[in-house]
């Protein structure tokens, strides 16, 4: 799922998709849900903890029953990775 972040918190996330739509989705617990920066041809994990920037970001999520799970975030894009992190 494509678009932008505008809010990371502890323990949920919100993106805003292209279509203007807002989405929250939930962060999974210690830091389970994992965020990555691009650094040349290559995914760079960031520290689970600290402050995540906001922008651009494609999210990996997985649905459980309503609420959608972040599962990797992919700073910097909105759409596919080229490489897997």
């Amino acid at each position: 799922m494509g678009g932008t972040l505008t809010q990371v918190g502890s323990e949920q996330i919100v993106l805003r998709q292209e279509s203007g739509q807002t989405v929250s989705l939930q962060r999974l617990a210690e830091g389970a849900t994992v965020f990555y920066e691009p650094a040349g041809s290559q995914w760079t994990r960031l520290p689970a903890q600290g402050p995540m920037p906001l922008g651009p970001a494609c999210v990996e999520t997985l649905m459980d029953g309503r609420n959608l799970l972040a599962l990797k975030v992919f700073l910097g894009v909105t759409c596919g990775p080229a490489s897997s992190a």
